[in-house]
């Protein structure tokens, strides 16, 4: 029998998933949290074969969720249960080795499925969840400044406001600006800010 957990802030998603569980003889469900600052001390405590994390959560999300189990149990399975399909969000959890990422509207079934895919030794995505993850890993990311400055633009700040909140001067914003567009193969700021909302890379 495989043994799953899951951290999801929304109540209601934890019981939907109890049940589509109870659903499978194969699978047993082992325990829950509300937090992802508490998915290390689940692990620890229930030590389950799968982890569903959410992604979008308030406080430690479940990308940063992912980082903390993998560091401290690097053969933890875990599956990404989102309604989020950001590009960003799609490559950083594929990237930092969840197995699975699962849609939240997809049927209890595709569901089941996705674990049983997983406990197989499969990664559990979709083919247009593959594509963001194939197409992002060949561009060149954004560095931590880059995507300061991104949020910035998407604020509406100039140059010049931008340069005096970070304390670079004129030139350096531009550089950092051009560098921006070329990784994110934007002709303009507008659209920059567009690519950067689809990525996930702007909330």
């Amino acid at each position: 029998m495989t043994t799953v957990a899951i951290v999801d802030d929304h109540s209601v998603v934890r019981i939907g998933i109890k049940y589509v569980l109870m659903t499978d003889s194969e699978f047993k469900f082992v325990g829950e949290a509300d937090d992802g600052a508490d998915a290390v001390s689940l692990v620890e405590k229930v030590h389950p074969d799968i982890l569903l994390l959410d992604v979008r959560m308030p406080g430690t999300d479940g990308v940063a969720a992912l980082k903390s189990v993998r560091e401290k149990f690097p053969n933890q399975k875990v599956v990404m249960l989102t309604m989020s399909d950001a590009e960003e969000d799609v490559y950083q959890a594929l990237s930092l080795g969840a197995r699975g990422y699962v849609i939240k509207d997809n049927s209890p079934g595709n569901i089941i499925g996705a674990l049983k895919t997983v406990m197989s030794g499969e990664l559990a995505v979709s083919e247009s969840v593959r594509s963001v993850y194939e197409a992002r890993k060949s561009e060149r990311g954004l560095t931590g400044r880059e995507k300061e400055i991104l949020v910035l633009v998407s604020k509406g700040c100039s140059n010049v406001e931008i340069g005096d909140m970070l304390h670079l001067s004129p030139n350096t914003v531009k550089n950092h600006l051009k560098n921006l567009f070329e990784s994110l193969g934007a002709a303009d700021r507008a659209e920059a800010v567009a690519i950067g909302i689809r990525r996930g890379l702007i909330s």
